[in-house]
């Protein structure tokens, strides 16, 4: 399996941080709006680290 390359290592740290966010924002009766707009952070981020692949 290939390293990751800095780019993708924070995108996926980024996706990580932000669906905890969710989760916690989830758990704490935050707002639905907010939960969601982290939901699409950590889509956007784990498309990001997919679409940004080292190259053989």
């Amino acid at each position: 399996m290939a390293k990751p390359t800095p780019l993708q290592f924070r995108n996926i740290l980024m996706a990580v941080l932000m669906a905890a966010a969710v989760v916690w924002n989830i758990s704490r009766d935050g707002q639905w709006w907010l939960s969601a707009i982290f939901g699409v952070g950590c889509v956007l981020a784990i498309a990001s680290a997919v679409l940004n692949k080292r190259e053989a």
